[in-house]
């Protein structure tokens, strides 16, 4: 076998690999957020662009969360934590089990599709669920002020007890341009967003007060209904 042979059938190998590990994870996978059992690594710490540094999670020993914020941090808005990661696909789903804190006014969340410059946050969708509603913003960066606003699309009208765990899922699709959300047992409510570009990026939001988040789920594909189909 020629040198010649042997390069090209190394580079075709080496290609193919690169595609292989390039290429997101057909599986069902869970991350679990207590201590010493996800990857840091593998996660991006954002923050407001006119913050000055990102708020990082307290590391507790079965979840990731926030502690409570001062009145000041509030009136600063530094009342926002974010961490992201990949999901690896822009047609999937995710879940994510949180509880959220007693305070009034706390909004445990996610966020998905985001654009950054460096480690701030320029666009995004946002999804906070506090105990009197699961409500969706599309977030965006004003470019001359640099302030972060929120483009009010849609809320729920539903109780969420703050003293136990609730899970929120949303699936999205890049090729529908839509997204699909369901607290706990809660009726499916869909979004179509067409001008917006679906990307494979997602991330926790703590926002207000205390949460704590458990884990994240993500299924490529997914499983919510983009529609309603009559009982069997």
């Amino acid at each position: 076998m020629t040198k010649r042979l042997l390069l090209v059938l190394y580079l075709v190998s080496a290609t193919f690999l690169a595609a292989q590990l390039a290429a997101p994870d057909d599986e069902e996978r869970t991350i679990s957020f207590a201590e010493g059992q996800w990857d840091a690594a593998q996660w991006t710490p954002l923050r407001l662009p006119l913050h000055e540094e990102v708020q990082t999670f307290v590391q507790r020993s079965d979840c990731l969360g926030t502690d409570s914020f001062t009145q000041e941090q509030k009136e600063q808005h530094l009342d926002n934590v974010l961490l992201m990661t990949d999901s690896g696909t822009d047609e999937g789903e995710f879940e994510v089990v949180f509880r959220i804190g007693p305070e009034h006014g706390t909004a445990p969340g996610v966020f998905l599709s985001p654009t950054y410059t460096g480690d701030a946050l320029e666009t995004g969708i946002a999804v906070f669920v506090a105990d009197y509603t699961m409500a969706v913003w599309m977030v965006k960066t004003d470019p001359e002020t640099r302030e972060t606003q929120y483009d009010h699309l849609v809320r729920l009208a539903r109780w969420q007890d703050p003293g136990i765990q609730h899970v929120l899922r949303c699936r999205y699709s890049n090729a529908r341009k839509m997204v699909a959300l369901q607290i706990d047992d809660s009726d499916v409510v869909i979004l179509r967003l067409p001008e917006h570009e679906i990307n494979s990026r997602i991330g926790i939001w703590g926002c207000h007060g205390t949460c704590d988040y458990y884990s994240l789920t993500i299924r490529p594909g997914g499983t919510l209904p983009w529609s309603g189909t009559p009982p069997e």
